[in-house]
């Protein structure tokens, strides 16, 4: 016969385990749930933008970005990292570098993206001092450094010169602000 008492015993080792074990598979499908949601929610994204014309909306700003996509890709990353932190807040692991490690890859991506609109803005500026000052306009010859031509389009980031060769350059409108040009009727 079994001793109750070495049941017991057993009983009483095993289920410490038995409570860690559970605890883990909880924290897996935690990740799991997690991950399929990001999933779901960069596809669902994707298709509402794609309705939204969010690209074409984009290109006629000028700017060659595919906004769908990477706003997407972004809401995932973001779901993703929610979903980990939530998993190792699960497993007990509250520790100021946890969230420390997630401060700064929000300011990692913070300043990237900041980054990213250093060249965005002083275009943009030259974009509306070209407009209000009106000299630069379709269809004028400009010199401006040592590119020469016949002004074609001007968008919000950039101006499109042609040459008396037949090339198209693509001149920053910031470069406006900075250097002296010359405008011939």
């Amino acid at each position: 016969m079994v001793n109750d008492s070495a049941v017991a015993k057993v009983l009483e080792t095993t289920q410490p385990l038995l409570g860690k074990m559970t605890e883990i598979a909880v924290g897996i499908v935690i990740l799991l749930v997690g991950f399929s949601v990001g999933v779901l929610a960069k596809k669902l994204l994707k298709r509402l933008l794609q309705e939204l014309e969010l690209n074409a909306l984009l290109r006629k700003v000028s700017l060659p970005y595919d906004g769908e996509k990477w706003l997407s890709t972004l809401a995932s990353w973001i779901i993703y990292l929610f979903t980990v932190l939530f998993f190792l807040d699960h497993l007990g692991i509250r520790s100021y570098a946890l969230y420390l490690f997630a401060g700064a890859l929000l300011l990692l991506v913070l300043l990237t993206f900041f980054v990213g609109l250093k060249d965005v803005i002083p275009n943009l500026i030259g974009w509306l001092v070209i407009q209000k000052q009106g000299h630069i306009k379709v269809g004028r010859s400009i010199t401006v450094k040592e590119i020469a031509g016949v002004v074609e389009r001007i968008s919000y980031l950039e101006t499109e010169i042609r040459t008396e060769r037949g090339d198209t350059l693509y001149v920053p409108n910031a470069l406006f602000l900075k250097s002296k040009f010359r405008v011939r009727e």
